[in-house]
């Protein structure tokens, strides 16, 4: 069976659910945080159409800056310093314009204001979470090593570890020369006995063929 790169259907269906119920929760205090922060802007004297683009900016820049992280987390590069002073700067507005919105009500309005700016930020930072964990996020996987690269043994073909196997008088010194497992030797080993040379003439070796494992008698 080869490897997909679809998740079962036990992983995928709760992050369908969560997807589900995090998009709900960052838009409904979306909005919320918004008429919250409308009703401030407007009791600081402000007309449209100041009045209704303001109440955005604060939330639109944490969205921004959260894309932006999320980007630089895939990557695989350090956050932004700018981003990260900038989802600081959003964060500290939506909350306070949210408070500021219950102030004359009490402890109990202030929280209930302030309740829907940190949900928004939280749904947020959330779903980014499981963007970075689900398809959409960096592989895991390690790359293989590329052929020559330093300290990494280059690992031949199937072809040429055959006809080094044929000159070679010792298993284990051929896996250790090749940098693979002796039992990847042992493979090759099989497949040389299996090998028909009836389709052509049989290769000429350099001097007498030697045992393959070496425990043969020695001249």
């Amino acid at each position: 069976m080869e490897p997909t790169d679809e998740p079962p259907a036990r992983t995928r269906a709760p992050r369908i659910v969560g997807w589900l119920a995090l998009a709900g929760v960052s838009l409904i205090a979306g909005i919320s945080s918004y008429f919250h922060a409308l009703a401030v802007v407007q009791a600081a004297g402000a007309t449209p159409p100041v009045s209704y683009l303001v109440p955005a900016l604060a939330d639109l820049v944490i969205l921004g800056a959260s894309a932006d992280l999320l980007a630089a987390s895939r990557a695989g590069q350090p956050r932004p310093r700018l981003t990260m002073l900038a989802l600081g700067t959003g964060v500290v507005v939506t909350l306070a314009m949210n408070v500021a919105a219950g102030w004359g009500h009490g402890l109990g309005g202030r929280l209930v204001a302030g309740w829907p700016a940190l949900a928004f930020i939280l749904a947020l930072e959330s779903l980014a979470g499981l963007v970075r964990r689900g398809r959409g996020g960096a592989s895991t996987a390690p790359a293989p090593a590329a052929s020559g690269q330093p300290g990494m043994p280059a690992v031949p073909s199937t072809a040429e570890a055959l006809q080094t196997l044929l000159v070679t008088d010792s298993r284990r010194k051929l896996a250790d020369a090749l940098g693979v497992p002796k039992s990847r030797v042992d493979s090759w080993a099989r497949m040389v006995r299996q090998v028909d040379w009836a389709a052509g003439p049989e290769p000429e070796l350099p001097g007498p063929a030697a045992p393959l494992n070496g425990s043969g008698p020695h001249a």
